[in-house]
């Protein structure tokens, strides 16, 4: 039996349920879920996701304080293969968030925003993904990857032998080397030794010849001085 998680408080929890069942109706897969769960307690969620581990295909959870960041750590030790979107609109959680995506079983999205036209747009991306699969996507040592949603990937610097892949509305880890994704994703193109940038979502190349903005993102990188003059060639060919 597939079936769908929301853990959040009451007014989270039933905004989330809204936007689910919108999205379950706009990509018609209302007869691929046998039924969606609502706890508006994270130990009631615990419980059920330790009892229907095999069955829940997409967990969506809602996390505002760092003390509820334990029943995450809970959740984490169950094997279970949902898929996880966690919302969160405080913005000290979001490193913490990033850290838990180093387990191979955990895979999630976090959201930073309020706006429910994104937060919208990631439940229908996590359900596309769990319950039709007609992203594009890759896989990684694992982890699903959307293609066409990437920005960027690049090695991560607090967590050896995993890399940062950053998309318009998130970023997450993933076990893996740069080499390992060149190989799955050709068209991304090399800047130095540890970035991998998608040349299509490029939108702007900035004075210094090395900081890359991105199409409807207000996410920069600078790439390293060694890569000045492909960049310089890159600009003059999209001009």
């Amino acid at each position: 039996m597939n079936s769908v998680m929301i853990d959040a408080e009451f007014y989270a929890g039933n905004r989330l349920e809204s936007f689910v069942l919108q999205a379950e109706e706009k990509l018609e897969i209302k007869n691929k879920i046998y039924t969606t769960r609502v706890f508006y307690n994270h130990e009631d969620a615990y419980r059920y996701l330790q009892t229907y581990h095999n069955e829940i295909k997409a967990c969506f959870i809602k996390i505002a304080t760092r003390r509820e960041l334990e029943i995450l750590k809970k959740m984490q030790n169950l094997k279970t293969q949902a898929f996880f979107m966690i919302y969160t609109d405080n913005p000290e959680l979001n490193s913490e968030l990033l850290a838990f995506t180093i387990s191979q079983l955990w895979t999630h999205m976090t959201i930073k925003s309020e706006h429910d036209d994104e937060i919208k747009k990631m439940i229908e991306k996590v359900l596309a993904y769990t319950f039709t699969n007609n992203l594009k996507t890759v896989e990684i040592s694992g982890y699903p990857v959307a293609v066409d949603s990437i920005l960027y990937i690049v090695s991560d610097k607090i967590h050896r032998n995993y890399l940062k892949a950053v998309t318009k509305d998130n970023e997450c880890l993933i076990r893996g080397t740069i080499a390992e994704v060149k190989n799955k994703i050709p068209d991304l193109i090399s800047l130095g030794r540890g970035l991998l940038v998608n040349p299509k979502k490029i939108r702007h190349i900035e004075a210094d010849g090395l900081t890359l903005s991105f199409e409807q993102s207000l996410v920069k990188i600078k790439a390293p001085a060694s890569c000045k003059k492909e960049l310089r060639s890159l600009k003059s060919h999209d001009k």
